[in-house]
């Protein structure tokens, strides 16, 4: 079985470290990496498609939203999901038509996190 891969793509350094520590804490063995922009996950993207993105909104420069829409148009076959404190149906209806698997709004339960993450590997 090969492992599975994990990006994380937030600007905040505290935020990229908490994800990545409860995704670490479950009983499967992912390969994780992260990025603190949109443009670094991108070349990050470059060189490797990972199985699973989990993107923060609300980045400088370029939204998790831009992101996916670049990740789409690249045709990167991957899981998405978007974590954002700015919840509207419009960005709502961009999510569905991107196609992002699930969107978390903020304050992110950690236990919910795993289990999406869980979902969108294993399931």
């Amino acid at each position: 079985m090969t492992l599975r891969s994990i990006l994380i793509v937030d600007d905040e350094e505290n935020q990229r470290f908490v994800v990545e520590q409860a995704l670490r804490s479950t009983a499967f063995d992912w390969n994780i990496c992260t990025a603190a922009s949109g443009h670094e996950a991108l070349e990050s993207l470059a060189g490797r498609s990972p199985d699973l993105v989990i993107t923060d909104y609300n980045m400088p420069y370029m939204n998790g939203l831009d992101l996916v829409a670049h990740i789409r148009r690249r045709q990167i076959d991957t899981r998405i999901i978007l974590m954002t404190a700015y919840s509207s149906p419009e960005m709502h209806a961009a999510a569905r038509r991107l196609k992002i698997d699930y969107c978390l709004i903020k304050p992110v339960r950690l236990n919910e996190l795993r289990r999406l993450a869980t979902t969108a590997l294993e399931g």
